[in-house]
């Protein structure tokens, strides 16, 4: 059907309307792009797995003091070189699956150059000292 010609401006305007208006859209990664995340995660992990020793001195040393880092800060780094190692193992050998759920990282944080994840304070329990307030003075 052709429309009169007196309609052409309502029909330009409805169709920049249409035209303009996006569909809200979730900003969720497509399972393809969740597989090689997983798979490069688990690359850099087996490659980057060693860095777990200096990161951990350093950071048992800032947090409990140098004697502390020298003494327990390469146990943990052993330990952290070991479980970053291993899991970015599974990770590639597992990378075509989705374990953990929707391909999850199996550390926190996901590579070692990021910062650890700081936790949250717990807020079952009450302050140690409880703030008092001055008695109001009686004339």
């Amino acid at each position: 059907m052709i429309l009169p010609m007196k309609h052409w401006r309502l029909g330009i305007m409805l169709f920049l309307i249409l035209w303009s208006v996006n569909p809200a859209q979730a900003e969720e990664t497509s399972v393809a792009e969740q597989i090689a995340m997983k798979f490069a995660r688990g690359v850099a992990n087996v490659t980057t797995g060693w860095a777990e020793l200096p990161k951990q001195i350093y950071l048992v040393g800032h947090n409990e003091g140098w004697m502390m880092g020298a003494l327990r800060g390469p146990i943990d780094g052993l330990g952290m070189l070991l479980a970053r190692t291993i899991a970015g193992a599974y990770e590639i050998l597992t990378f075509p699956v989705p374990l953990p759920l929707q391909y999850q990282p199996m550390l926190k944080p996901d590579y070692v150059w990021q910062p650890e994840p700081v936790a949250e304070p717990d807020q079952s329990t009450e302050p140690t000292s409880p703030q008092t307030q001055p008695e109001p003075r009686q004339p």
